[in-house]
Protein backbone atom coordinates (compact mmCIF):
# COMPACT_ATOMS: atom_id res chain seq x y z
CA UNK A 1 0.00 0.00 0.00
CA UNK A 2 1.21 3.42 -0.99
CA UNK A 3 -0.14 5.39 1.90
CA UNK A 4 -3.58 5.51 3.61
CA UNK A 5 -5.57 6.87 0.98
CA UNK A 6 -9.59 8.24 1.13
CA UNK A 7 -11.87 6.25 4.26
CA UNK A 8 -15.54 6.07 5.20
CA UNK A 9 -17.41 4.81 8.19
CA UNK A 10 -19.74 2.10 7.69
CA UNK A 11 -21.87 0.75 9.90
CA UNK A 12 -23.90 -3.05 9.66
CA UNK A 13 -27.53 -2.18 11.76
CA UNK A 14 -30.27 -3.73 12.69
CA UNK A 15 -33.64 -3.08 14.45
CA UNK A 16 -31.64 0.51 15.89
CA UNK A 17 -33.29 3.60 14.98
CA UNK A 18 -32.70 5.17 18.45
CA UNK A 19 -29.16 4.81 18.32
CA UNK A 20 -28.12 5.00 14.61
CA UNK A 21 -28.70 8.90 14.05
CA UNK A 22 -26.28 9.55 16.64
CA UNK A 23 -23.59 7.12 15.65
CA UNK A 24 -23.89 8.57 12.58
CA UNK A 25 -23.51 12.32 12.66
CA UNK A 26 -20.74 11.74 15.46
CA UNK A 27 -19.18 9.65 12.64
CA UNK A 28 -19.81 12.81 10.26
CA UNK A 29 -17.73 15.51 12.04
CA UNK A 30 -14.71 13.12 11.18
CA UNK A 31 -15.24 11.85 7.87
CA UNK A 32 -17.32 12.64 4.86
CA UNK A 33 -18.91 9.69 4.38
CA UNK A 34 -20.75 7.39 6.01
CA UNK A 35 -22.43 4.08 4.93
CA UNK A 36 -25.05 1.87 6.24
CA UNK A 37 -26.57 -1.41 5.91
CA UNK A 38 -29.32 -1.85 7.46
CA UNK A 39 -29.93 -5.56 7.73
CA UNK A 40 -33.80 -6.15 7.36
CA UNK A 41 -34.68 -3.90 10.63
CA UNK A 42 -38.50 -3.60 11.13
CA UNK A 43 -38.35 -0.45 12.59
CA UNK A 44 -37.60 2.87 11.52
CA UNK A 45 -33.27 2.24 11.16
CA UNK A 46 -33.33 3.14 7.68
CA UNK A 47 -34.80 6.09 8.11
CA UNK A 48 -33.03 7.63 10.84
CA UNK A 49 -29.83 7.09 9.36
CA UNK A 50 -30.32 8.55 6.08
CA UNK A 51 -31.81 11.45 8.12
CA UNK A 52 -28.88 11.79 9.63
CA UNK A 53 -26.49 11.89 6.69
CA UNK A 54 -25.86 8.44 5.42
CA UNK A 55 -25.96 6.47 2.79
CA UNK A 56 -27.91 3.74 3.31
CA UNK A 57 -28.33 0.10 1.74
CA UNK A 58 -31.53 -1.87 2.47
CA UNK A 59 -31.38 -5.50 3.36
CA UNK A 60 -34.69 -7.16 2.70
CA UNK A 61 -34.46 -9.96 5.47
CA UNK A 62 -32.42 -9.78 8.19
CA UNK A 63 -29.11 -12.08 7.15
CA UNK A 64 -26.42 -11.27 10.37
CA UNK A 65 -23.83 -9.14 10.70
CA UNK A 66 -21.39 -10.71 8.69
CA UNK A 67 -23.54 -10.47 5.55
CA UNK A 68 -23.61 -6.63 6.11
CA UNK A 69 -20.00 -6.38 6.57
CA UNK A 70 -19.61 -7.65 3.06
CA UNK A 71 -22.07 -5.69 1.71
CA UNK A 72 -20.40 -2.48 3.13
CA UNK A 73 -16.89 -3.47 2.22
CA UNK A 74 -18.03 -4.30 -1.23
CA UNK A 75 -20.10 -1.16 -1.50
CA UNK A 76 -16.70 1.46 -0.12
CA UNK A 77 -14.71 -0.03 -2.60
CA UNK A 78 -17.11 0.18 -5.36
CA UNK A 79 -16.86 3.87 -4.63
CA UNK A 80 -13.53 4.25 -4.45
CA UNK A 81 -12.59 4.13 -0.97
CA UNK A 82 -9.11 2.48 0.53
CA UNK A 83 -10.16 1.88 4.40
CA UNK A 84 -13.23 1.98 6.18
CA UNK A 85 -13.49 2.50 9.89
CA UNK A 86 -16.27 -0.15 11.05
CA UNK A 87 -18.33 1.24 13.71
CA UNK A 88 -21.51 -0.68 16.07
CA UNK A 89 -24.96 1.13 15.53
CA UNK A 90 -25.80 1.21 18.90
CA UNK A 91 -23.85 3.48 20.53
CA UNK A 92 -21.66 1.26 22.37
CA UNK A 93 -18.96 3.34 20.87
CA UNK A 94 -17.85 6.42 20.50
CA UNK A 95 -17.19 8.28 17.31
CA UNK A 96 -15.37 10.76 19.26
CA UNK A 97 -12.42 8.32 18.40
CA UNK A 98 -12.42 8.09 15.00
CA UNK A 99 -9.73 10.75 14.85
CA UNK A 100 -7.36 8.31 16.55
CA UNK A 101 -7.87 5.05 14.04
CA UNK A 102 -6.96 7.62 11.48
CA UNK A 103 -4.09 8.53 12.94
CA UNK A 104 -2.81 5.46 13.31
CA UNK A 105 -3.66 4.62 9.93
CA UNK A 106 -1.44 6.97 8.73
CA UNK A 107 1.46 5.59 11.15
CA UNK A 108 0.59 1.96 9.94
CA UNK A 109 -1.53 1.80 6.89
CA UNK A 110 -0.35 -1.82 6.07
CA UNK A 111 -2.46 -2.53 9.75
CA UNK A 112 -5.86 -3.78 10.67
CA UNK A 113 -6.46 -1.73 13.78
CA UNK A 114 -9.15 -3.29 16.27
CA UNK A 115 -10.33 -0.98 19.40
CA UNK A 116 -9.66 -2.55 22.66
CA UNK A 117 -12.07 -2.03 25.77
CA UNK A 118 -9.73 -3.87 28.06
CA UNK A 119 -8.21 -0.77 29.65
CA UNK A 120 -11.12 -0.86 32.48
CA UNK A 121 -12.27 -4.76 32.60
CA UNK A 122 -14.59 -3.80 35.94
CA UNK A 123 -17.17 -1.35 33.30
CA UNK A 124 -17.71 -4.90 31.05
CA UNK A 125 -20.42 -6.96 32.20
CA UNK A 126 -18.79 -9.88 34.14
CA UNK A 127 -20.49 -12.92 31.90
CA UNK A 128 -19.32 -10.96 28.71
CA UNK A 129 -15.81 -10.54 29.96
CA UNK A 130 -15.38 -14.05 30.60
CA UNK A 131 -16.25 -15.11 27.21
CA UNK A 132 -14.11 -12.22 25.81
CA UNK A 133 -11.20 -13.63 27.45
CA UNK A 134 -11.47 -17.06 26.52
CA UNK A 135 -12.08 -16.41 22.95
CA UNK A 136 -9.11 -13.91 23.21
CA UNK A 137 -6.76 -16.99 24.45
CA UNK A 138 -7.61 -19.01 21.30
CA UNK A 139 -8.03 -16.65 18.59
CA UNK A 140 -4.22 -15.13 19.23
CA UNK A 141 -3.32 -18.74 18.99
CA UNK A 142 -4.70 -18.95 15.39
CA UNK A 143 -4.08 -15.31 14.43
CA UNK A 144 -0.38 -16.62 15.68
CA UNK A 145 -0.20 -12.77 17.77
CA UNK A 146 -1.77 -10.91 20.46
CA UNK A 147 -4.83 -8.93 20.35
CA UNK A 148 -5.77 -7.00 23.11
CA UNK A 149 -9.66 -7.28 22.13
CA UNK A 150 -11.12 -10.10 19.70
CA UNK A 151 -14.27 -9.26 20.24
CA UNK A 152 -14.74 -5.71 19.59
CA UNK A 153 -16.07 -4.22 16.40
CA UNK A 154 -14.88 -0.79 16.11
CA UNK A 155 -11.85 -1.92 13.82
CA UNK A 156 -10.75 0.25 10.79
CA UNK A 157 -10.00 -2.51 7.54
CA UNK A 158 -7.57 -1.32 4.55
CA UNK A 159 -9.87 -2.83 2.02
CA UNK A 160 -6.45 -3.75 -0.12
CA UNK A 161 -5.99 -6.60 2.80
CA UNK A 162 -9.12 -7.91 2.58
CA UNK A 163 -9.40 -8.61 -1.22
CA UNK A 164 -6.93 -11.52 -0.12
CA UNK A 165 -8.81 -13.13 2.60
CA UNK A 166 -12.14 -15.50 1.82
CA UNK A 167 -15.22 -14.19 4.48
CA UNK A 168 -17.11 -18.00 4.64
CA UNK A 169 -18.74 -17.81 7.96
CA UNK A 170 -21.89 -15.98 8.76
CA UNK A 171 -23.41 -13.19 12.00
CA UNK A 172 -20.62 -12.75 14.41
CA UNK A 173 -18.05 -15.20 13.55
CA UNK A 174 -17.62 -13.21 10.29
CA UNK A 175 -15.03 -10.54 12.65
CA UNK A 176 -13.47 -13.67 14.26
CA UNK A 177 -12.61 -15.71 11.17
CA UNK A 178 -11.71 -12.31 9.47
CA UNK A 179 -9.12 -11.32 12.53
CA UNK A 180 -7.91 -15.27 12.76
CA UNK A 181 -6.92 -15.29 8.51
CA UNK A 182 -5.12 -11.90 8.53
CA UNK A 183 -3.65 -12.62 11.54
CA UNK A 184 -2.48 -16.10 10.38
CA UNK A 185 -1.48 -14.90 7.00
CA UNK A 186 0.80 -12.17 8.40
CA UNK A 187 -1.21 -9.05 8.17
CA UNK A 188 -0.06 -6.71 11.38
CA UNK A 189 -2.93 -6.46 13.67
CA UNK A 190 -2.41 -3.73 16.32
CA UNK A 191 -4.52 -2.19 19.17
CA UNK A 192 -6.28 0.72 20.06
CA UNK A 193 -7.83 1.58 23.45
CA UNK A 194 -11.48 3.05 23.62
CA UNK A 195 -14.18 3.57 26.15
CA UNK A 196 -17.03 1.69 25.35
CA UNK A 197 -20.85 2.86 26.60
CA UNK A 198 -22.71 0.27 28.66
CA UNK A 199 -26.14 1.87 29.20
CA UNK A 200 -28.41 0.18 31.33
CA UNK A 201 -31.00 -2.13 29.83
CA UNK A 202 -29.09 -1.74 26.52
CA UNK A 203 -30.28 -3.85 23.81
CA UNK A 204 -27.48 -6.22 21.82
CA UNK A 205 -28.13 -8.50 19.08
CA UNK A 206 -25.45 -10.58 20.20
CA UNK A 207 -26.85 -13.98 21.63
CA UNK A 208 -24.60 -14.84 24.43
CA UNK A 209 -24.87 -18.93 23.89
CA UNK A 210 -25.58 -19.65 20.23
CA UNK A 211 -23.78 -16.85 18.79
CA UNK A 212 -20.41 -17.73 21.26
CA UNK A 213 -21.00 -21.08 20.62
CA UNK A 214 -20.78 -20.35 16.99
CA UNK A 215 -18.08 -18.40 17.42
CA UNK A 216 -15.90 -21.50 19.85
CA UNK A 217 -16.82 -24.49 16.86
CA UNK A 218 -15.30 -21.92 14.68
CA UNK A 219 -11.75 -21.21 16.11
CA UNK A 220 -11.56 -25.04 17.64
CA UNK A 221 -11.74 -26.22 13.92
CA UNK A 222 -9.47 -23.68 12.65
CA UNK A 223 -7.13 -24.44 15.16
CA UNK A 224 -7.12 -28.49 14.82
CA UNK A 225 -6.60 -27.63 11.22
CA UNK A 226 -3.73 -25.07 11.58
CA UNK A 227 -1.98 -27.42 14.18
CA UNK A 228 -2.18 -30.33 11.75
CA UNK A 229 -0.99 -28.37 8.88
CA UNK A 230 2.49 -26.98 11.14
CA UNK A 231 2.93 -30.85 11.91
CA UNK A 232 3.64 -31.99 8.80
CA UNK A 233 5.04 -28.50 7.01
CA UNK A 234 8.22 -27.90 9.67
CA UNK A 235 8.96 -24.19 9.55
CA UNK A 236 5.34 -23.30 8.17
CA UNK A 237 3.81 -20.72 10.74
CA UNK A 238 1.48 -18.81 8.43
CA UNK A 239 -0.95 -21.54 7.40
CA UNK A 240 -3.62 -19.10 5.71
CA UNK A 241 -2.15 -17.67 2.10
CA UNK A 242 -5.33 -16.77 0.76
CA UNK A 243 -8.99 -17.97 -0.54
CA UNK A 244 -8.59 -21.89 -0.63
CA UNK A 245 -5.94 -22.46 1.45
CA UNK A 246 -5.13 -23.80 5.37
CA UNK A 247 -8.76 -23.98 7.00
CA UNK A 248 -10.53 -23.00 3.78
CA UNK A 249 -9.93 -26.19 2.11
CA UNK A 250 -12.22 -27.54 4.16
CA UNK A 251 -14.83 -25.25 3.27
CA UNK A 252 -16.99 -27.45 0.96
CA UNK A 253 -20.60 -25.35 2.00
CA UNK A 254 -22.38 -23.86 5.18
CA UNK A 255 -23.72 -26.98 6.20
CA UNK A 256 -20.61 -29.46 5.30
CA UNK A 257 -18.85 -26.75 7.66
CA UNK A 258 -21.34 -27.30 10.46
CA UNK A 259 -20.75 -30.79 10.38
CA UNK A 260 -16.64 -30.47 10.15
CA UNK A 261 -16.97 -27.91 13.21
CA UNK A 262 -19.01 -30.33 15.00
CA UNK A 263 -16.34 -33.45 14.35
CA UNK A 264 -13.99 -30.96 15.64
CA UNK A 265 -15.56 -30.13 18.69
CA UNK A 266 -15.94 -33.97 19.33
CA UNK A 267 -12.14 -34.77 18.69
CA UNK A 268 -10.34 -31.96 19.93
CA UNK A 269 -9.77 -33.07 23.44
CA UNK A 270 -7.51 -36.34 21.88
CA UNK A 271 -6.20 -34.23 18.94
CA UNK A 272 -5.19 -31.78 21.23
CA UNK A 273 -3.60 -34.67 23.31
CA UNK A 274 -2.00 -36.16 20.35
CA UNK A 275 -0.44 -32.75 19.33
CA UNK A 276 1.13 -31.85 22.32
CA UNK A 277 2.70 -35.34 22.36
CA UNK A 278 3.78 -34.66 19.03
CA UNK A 279 5.43 -30.47 19.96
CA UNK A 280 6.87 -32.20 22.71
CA UNK A 281 8.49 -34.70 20.30
CA UNK A 282 9.23 -33.50 17.21
CA UNK A 283 10.45 -30.08 18.47
CA UNK A 284 12.04 -31.07 22.04
CA UNK A 285 13.62 -34.23 21.03
CA UNK A 286 13.78 -34.11 17.51
CA UNK A 287 14.80 -30.91 16.70
CA UNK A 288 12.17 -30.47 13.83
CA UNK A 289 10.61 -26.96 13.71
CA UNK A 290 6.49 -28.45 13.44
CA UNK A 291 4.76 -26.49 14.93
CA UNK A 292 6.48 -23.16 14.18
CA UNK A 293 3.18 -20.73 14.57
CA UNK A 294 2.44 -21.90 18.17
CA UNK A 295 6.27 -21.52 18.96
CA UNK A 296 6.59 -18.06 17.41
CA UNK A 297 3.86 -16.87 19.60
CA UNK A 298 6.19 -17.28 22.24
CA UNK A 299 3.50 -18.43 24.82
CA UNK A 300 3.95 -21.85 27.28
CA UNK A 301 3.41 -24.45 25.37
CA UNK A 302 2.06 -26.92 28.07
CA UNK A 303 -0.88 -24.43 29.65
CA UNK A 304 -2.47 -24.05 26.37
CA UNK A 305 -2.57 -28.02 25.55
CA UNK A 306 -3.94 -27.98 29.52
CA UNK A 307 -6.33 -25.52 28.85
CA UNK A 308 -7.58 -26.95 25.81
CA UNK A 309 -8.18 -30.15 27.66
CA UNK A 310 -10.20 -28.34 30.36
CA UNK A 311 -12.69 -27.15 27.60
CA UNK A 312 -15.35 -29.64 28.87
CA UNK A 313 -15.06 -28.68 32.51
CA UNK A 314 -15.34 -24.84 31.30
CA UNK A 315 -18.28 -25.52 29.58
CA UNK A 316 -20.26 -27.26 32.37
CA UNK A 317 -19.13 -24.79 35.25
CA UNK A 318 -20.37 -21.76 32.57
CA UNK A 319 -24.19 -23.87 32.57
CA UNK A 320 -23.87 -23.66 36.21
CA UNK A 321 -23.55 -20.25 35.76
CA UNK A 322 -26.31 -19.41 33.06
CA UNK A 323 -28.72 -21.53 35.21
CA UNK A 324 -28.51 -19.90 38.25
CA UNK A 325 -28.69 -16.17 36.42
CA UNK A 326 -32.11 -18.04 35.49
CA UNK A 327 -32.66 -17.81 39.34
CA UNK A 328 -31.69 -14.99 40.03
CA UNK A 329 -28.52 -16.30 41.80
CA UNK A 330 -25.01 -14.86 39.64
CA UNK A 331 -22.16 -17.15 41.56
CA UNK A 332 -19.58 -16.03 38.49
CA UNK A 333 -18.15 -19.28 38.88
CA UNK A 334 -16.74 -18.82 35.38
CA UNK A 335 -14.60 -15.24 36.39
CA UNK A 336 -12.63 -18.06 38.89
CA UNK A 337 -12.14 -20.27 36.34
CA UNK A 338 -11.29 -18.63 33.37
CA UNK A 339 -8.66 -16.42 35.08
CA UNK A 340 -6.80 -19.19 35.85
CA UNK A 341 -6.86 -21.66 33.37
CA UNK A 342 -7.50 -18.62 30.26
CA UNK A 343 -4.92 -16.40 31.50
CA UNK A 344 -3.06 -13.44 28.95
CA UNK A 345 -0.24 -15.76 28.15
CA UNK A 346 1.41 -12.87 26.12
CA UNK A 347 1.16 -10.03 29.21
CA UNK A 348 3.96 -7.65 28.54
CA UNK A 349 4.08 -9.11 24.92
CA UNK A 350 3.57 -6.79 21.75
CA UNK A 351 4.46 -6.28 18.11
CA UNK A 352 7.10 -2.53 17.69
CA UNK A 353 5.19 0.32 18.03
CA UNK A 354 2.03 -1.07 19.85
CA UNK A 355 0.74 -0.21 23.20
CA UNK A 356 2.59 -2.49 25.87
Amino acid sequence: MNGPGPVCVVIPAYNSEDTVGDVVRGALRHLPAVIVADDGSADGTSRAAASAGAEVIRVPENRGKGNSLRLLFAEARRRGFRAVVAIDSDGQHDPEDIPRFLDAHREFPDAILVGSRMGDPAAIPAHRYNSMMVARFYICLAANRFIEDTQCGFRLYPLSLLDSIALLKERYVTETELLIKAGDSGTPVRSLPIVPFYKPGQKTHFRSVPDVAAISVYVISYLMVKWAVETFRPGLKHTYRGAGTGRDRIFLGPRTDRAFEALMVLLCMPLSAMYGALYFLLRATLGIRSFEGLQGCGVPVGKVYASTLLLPLLMAVSITDLVAGRFGVRPNLSGGFVRRFYPNLWSGWHFPGERE
